[in-house]
């Protein structure tokens, strides 16, 4: 079994625990209780997350360890906003750490990505970017400082690239871009296991890394990490499906660049990418470069190619 799996909490100090929470949040819930913990392998590890699937009173939701970071953008971006995300049932603070609950949504991830899938996730992501998209980055009335974090983090991840010198170079200018591209929400972790298939929606989940950053960073993680082979993310996705998504993207943009600024900017955010995931090993020559290193580094290295080519020698 390969993804996301769940596994019943049976550990009497633990479902009481949650017990507690789940009724600060919301105490008009009685009757049994079955409490499920999230886990996921799909990339060979096991990895079990404070997030849980909680049945009562024939409801289901998600009670999710969280901070105030991700109980902000709830509150003040999504709620009642009619958005492809969760509803939002509240949030408690027990223990000193904050919890939030929220509507479990039935479905499929996307890690078996299909052409549909690609019209759909165009639909959604372009109706949250048309709600809050700032062509003017500079404008007064920012709705968060997370893009002052990001870009922070990302002159920090260029500095893996000081023995790189076409990397370097290339990096330069996507964070150039970074400064004047136009920003809207986005999820901030756009991947195909953060995206559920429900009734034909694509719904986004798990919004702990969201904010008002460039658009670009969306689009582009959600076709980065995919490859018909599977490996070495186990999403699939081919190019037609990529296409596709773009494409679906732009076209139901309401404000936008023209269409060579729009597929240069996915381009520069594509190479952030790539060297966010080999940005361990190069710092680090201790670590061994596997054949997942091997793949980022060639993409980074082809992406390189085509901007130091600059953006007018596109063939579009």
């Amino acid at each position: 079994m390969k993804g996301v799996f769940t596994e019943i909490v049976t550990e009497t100090n633990k479902v009481n625990m949650l017990k507690t929470v789940l009724g600060e949040i919301k105490p008009i819930l009685s009757g049994q209780i079955h409490i499920e913990r999230f886990h996921d392998n799909g990339e060979g590890v096991d990895r079990t997350y404070n997030v849980y699937k909680i049945t009562v009173d024939e409801q289901t939701y998600i009670l999710k360890k969280s901070d105030d970071y991700e109980v902000e953008v709830y509150e003040k971006l999504l709620v009642g906003k009619n958005l492809p995300v969760p509803n939002f049932e509240g949030w408690t603070c027990f223990n000193n750490t904050k919890w939030i609950l929220i509507e479990y949504i039935t479905g499929t991830d996307l890690r078996m990505f299909k052409k549909d899938m690609a019209y759909r996730c165009a639909d959604s992501l372009s109706r949250i970017f048309n709600m809050y998209w700032q062509e003017n980055c500079f404008e007064e009335n920012k709705l968060d400082n997370r893009f002052e974090r990001y870009w922070k983090r990302i002159n920090k991840r260029a500095e893996c690239l000081k023995n790189e010198s076409k990397l370097s170079s290339a990096y330069r200018v996507f964070l150039d871009r970074q400064l004047v591209c136009p920003r809207t929400l986005c999820n901030g972790d756009f991947l195909q296991c953060n995206a559920i298939d429900n009734n034909n929606h694509i719904i986004l989940i798990d919004w702990a890394f969201a904010g008002i950053m460039p658009y670009s960073l969306d689009v582009a993680r959600l076709i980065s990490h995919g490859s018909e082979k599977f490996f070495p993310f186990p999403f699939y996705m081919t190019d037609e499906y990529r296409e596709i998504f773009l494409k679906g993207v732009y076209d139901k943009l309401l404000y936008k660049p023209d269409y060579k600024q729009f597929i240069w900017d996915v381009i520069l955010s594509c190479l952030n990418e790539c060297i966010e995931f080999i940005e361990r090993e190069l710092n680090d020559k201790s670590i061994e470069r596997d054949e997942g290193f091997t793949y980022y580094y060639k993409n980074a290295e082809t992406l390189a190619d085509i901007i130091l080519n600059g953006k007018e020698q596109l063939n579009i």
